[in-house]
């Protein structure tokens, strides 16, 4: 009955079929998109994800949302490779952003601030995008 519908519906009511179909598809994509809120805490020439590492962990497709918060002096949480995150927070002033982790690898995360030389040379992390 549904095939016999099909042969006689006009080109305007199959588009307005295939336009919906779609909508809904694309609908179920963005459902199935996994959100992940992590804290990552800084402090001189160290970044600190939830389970005490500098390694912060995603996997490819997440929308990540960074709560970037610094104890001792201003730092900045920059991934300049590809995802060009460059934020920068003051202790009692924490950052807060988000991005779509949509290219797997291992990114480096440093800190681009000049108060103190040492944190351009030896505050570093890894924004870990694990592939699906």
């Amino acid at each position: 009955m549904f095939i016999r519908r099909l042969r006689t519906a006009s080109p305007a009511s199959l588009a307005i079929a295939v336009g919906l179909l779609a909508g809904v598809t694309g609908a179920s994509v963005v459902v199935a998109q996994s959100k992940k809120d992590i804290a990552v805490s800084g402090r001189k020439y160290v970044y600190l994800a939830p389970d005490g590492s500098s390694v912060i962990q995603v996997q490819q497709g997440d929308l990540v949302t960074i709560t970037f918060s610094v104890e001792d002096i201003p730092h900045s949480f920059t991934v300049p490779k590809h995802y060009r995150i460059d934020r920068r927070a003051e202790p009692g002033k924490p950052v807060r952003f988000s991005f779509m982790a949509d290219q797997a690898g291992d990114f480096p995360i440093q800190c681009v601030l000049t108060i103190d030389e040492r944190c351009q040379r030896d505050m570093r992390g890894t924004l870990r995008v694990t592939p699906k």
